[in-house]
């Protein structure tokens, strides 16, 4: 299932999440009458974070006020990277506890 984010054209910051197209859009309530609305991003709903991908299964739609340059609605696509110095630097901070077999953090 994919989802279509309209921006409201009287408030720049009210944005509507709902099920991609039309027809998922004309079956809301009376919050379509918050608009005019302009389309905008569009995806799959698998992307989305949990708290949208929620309400969206739940309630068929949801409501997000935001910047559009703050609306982050999907979740990251690939977790973050772990070079080599940065296992290095876990490793100085924490130090083995032989006692309990567990690691503490060096003061």
């Amino acid at each position: 299932m994919g989802y279509k984010v309209w921006c409201s054209n009287k408030d720049k910051e009210l944005h509507l999440l709902c099920a991609d197209g039309v027809d998922a859009f004309e079956a809301l309530p009376a919050i379509r009458n918050l608009g005019p609305w302009t389309g905008s991003k569009e995806g799959e709903a698998d992307r989305l974070r949990l708290p949208y991908r929620s309400m969206l299964t739940q309630q068929a739609f949801t409501i997000v006020y935001a910047h559009s340059s703050k609306l982050n609605l999907e979740a990251p696509k690939d977790p973050p990277a772990c070079s080599a110095s940065d296992v290095l630097r876990m490793n100085k901070v924490f130090k083995p506890n032989s006692a309990a077999g567990r690691r503490e953090a060096v003061a």
